[in-house]
C-alpha cells in the first residue's frame, strides 16, 4: 500500500507504525545533525537537512518522543516532521 500525502485513508495502525518509524527518522536526524555539530560544522537554520520541519506548520523543529508534536502551536504527528 502506497502512502498517503494526507494520510486519511491509513487505519489506526498503521498511522502508529508511520509515527514510530518517523520517531526513528526523526531521531537519527537529531543524532547526525549533533555529531556534525560537536565536529564543529554549522549550518544556516533555513537549511532543512537535518532537520524535522513540520508539513502542515509552520513549526521548525519537531519537538518531544511520542508521537505528536509537543509544541503547543503544531501538535501534528511525527509522521508530519519526517519528510
Amino acid at each position: 500500500m502506497a502512502i498517503s500525502p494526507t494520510l486519511d485513508k491509513l487505519t489506526d495502525d498503521q498511522r502508529g507504525a508511520l509515527d514510530d518509524a518517523s520517531l526513528l527518522v526523526i531521531s537519527a536526524r537529531q543524532d547526525a545533525a549533533a555529531l556534525l555539530r560537536r565536529a564543529g560544522l554549522e549550518w544556516d537554520d533555513d537549511d532543512d537537512f537535518f532537520g524535522s520541519r513540520c508539513r502542515q506548520c509552520r513549526c521548525s523543529e519537531f519537538d518531544g518522543n511520542g508521537r505528536v508534536c509537543r509544541r503547543s502551536s503544531c501538535r501534528h504527528s511525527a509522521a508530519q516532521h519526517a519528510s
